[in-house]
């Protein structure tokens, strides 16, 4: 049986070694062009490299074509991201569970579009992405967030796409009892973890539940 678990890594800078502790050691591993360079260097191996090829260095490139990895090329004039793609196709495999690896520094709009991206299909998957120092869930009425977190560590919540509404945690200073997020509003950010275990829902709307630790590195 696959293993239910998917790991995307994709270009920008080289993630954060930490995060190697929250990675599923049995996943389906796909690169998004230069993500191959990332993969590799944190000890994976990918299953399939995906992207217009216009950023990953030429050897890493002859590397992939050298091993196992099942290569999807797309063309550069294209309508999706190498980021979107990479999610299109663990879905089509009907991963259940999706982790986005970023080490960030990414032109700015990448990573607006990347957190945005994870929406599509929030719904019908767990959709995680580690960026940097920072840990993102997407919550959305079908998807609610159960997890381990460190008292002092700082959760902002940020609605994607529209209203968030009926949204209800625990775990957090400032609790929020079927409460409404508004889309250009600063409400949900910069919440306190109070507890090892948080819990969030929403009746609603998506939201971007982003953790970065108190201590400036990743839980």
């Amino acid at each position: 049986m696959a293993p239910r678990h998917a790991l995307i890594f994709i270009g920008g800078n080289a993630p954060d070694v930490p995060v190697m502790s929250h990675l599923p050691d049995a996943a389906l591993v796909i690169a998004a062009d230069s993500g191959w360079a990332h993969a590799v260097a944190m000890g994976f191996t990918p299953d399939v490299l995906v992207g217009d090829m216009d950023s990953i260095r030429p050897e890493h490139l002859a590397a992939a074509h050298a091993s196992d990895a099942e290569i999807i090329e797309h063309p550069s004039d294209k309508d999706f991201t190498d980021t979107e793609l990479a999610l299109q196709l663990a879905r089509k495999f009907e991963y259940r569970h999706i982790h986005l690896v970023s080490g960030g520094g990414d032109r700015f709009d990448h990573l607006l579009a990347m957190v945005h991206s994870l929406v599509a299909h929030a719904d019908e998957a767990t959709m995680t992405a580690h960026i940097g120092a920072q840990h993102v869930r997407i919550v959305t009425p079908r998807e609610s967030a159960q997890f381990e977190g460190t008292v002092g560590d700082i959760i902002s919540l940020l609605p994607l796409g529209g209203h968030a509404k009926g949204v209800i945690t625990s775990g957090l200073q400032w609790e929020l009892k079927r409460s409404t997020l508004r889309s250009f509003a600063s409400r949900g950010v910069s919440n306190v973890v109070v507890s090892p275990v948080i819990s969030i829902s929403v009746r609603t709307g998506a939201l971007a539940v982003i953790s970065t630790s108190a201590t400036g590195t990743h839980k």
